[in-house]
């Protein structure tokens, strides 16, 4: 065979080998595109997981403080016995640090532009659940005698509104957080501080918040 018949034949088959070569190179760049995808919902469907975990935390911390309560005010348990004061002093200070881990985990793992509104609802929300320990450790029952204790709504409220703040979050934002471990460490040391032990919490004032942001 000649060089001007290799020729002939090569220009004869060059277009459809460059039309496979070609080809099998958008398919490759198809599939990598498709596994990241792949990686990306995946990635996504396991934070939801985490996240809907916290949630499910969070209900789980006001049924305990909720049976707490209904123990506590029973007009047949002697909170004066000293050691049904201890195992209800436990049980609180138990509940008490699951509360305190969600605060330290929403802290890290929701949060967005609305620090100082995230932070006083943390804030008070850790504050609304020390009375049950509180009052153990004086004897005394819950001052919730009517749904319109001031101490009660808060309790009601602040656990409410952060159970909608992170179902909003979950459903309104599909990317994992980038944490900022300056303004988380900032939101973090305000909830744990004792300001709000000693601020009156308004009833609404969330809603009131959010609806002004």
């Amino acid at each position: 065979m000649t060089s001007d018949n290799i020729i002939a034949l090569i220009t004869a088959v060059l277009p459809t080998i460059i039309l496979v070569l070609g080809g099998q190179y958008l398919l490759n760049r198809y599939e990598v595109a498709r596994k990241m995808k792949e990686q990306e919902i995946e990635l996504i469907r396991a934070v939801r997981e985490k996240q809907y975990e916290a949630v499910e935390s969070l209900y789980s911390s006001f049924a305990k403080f909720m049976a707490l309560y209904r123990t506590m005010n029973d007009p047949y348990i002697d909170l004066k016995d000293s050691a049904t004061r201890q195992s209800l002093f436990l049980q609180a200070v138990e509940a008490e640090a699951q509360v305190d881990a969600l605060i330290l985990r929403i802290g890290c793992e929701f949060p967005d532009d609305e620090f100082d509104q995230l932070e006083y609802l943390l804030g008070h929300l850790r504050q609304s659940v020390q009375l049950w320990r509180e009052c153990i450790q004086s004897g005394t029952r819950l001052p919730f005698y009517s749904s319109d204790e001031p101490p009660y709504i808060r309790f009601k409220e602040t656990f409410a509104n952060t159970a909608a703040y992170l179902v909003h979050h979950i459903h309104n934002k599909l990317e994992p957080v980038n944490m900022r471990m300056n303004e988380t460490r900032i939101l973090l040391t305000g909830a744990f501080s004792n300001k709000y032990e000693q601020e009156v919490y308004q009833a609404g004032s969330i809603r009131e918040k959010s609806s002004k942001s």
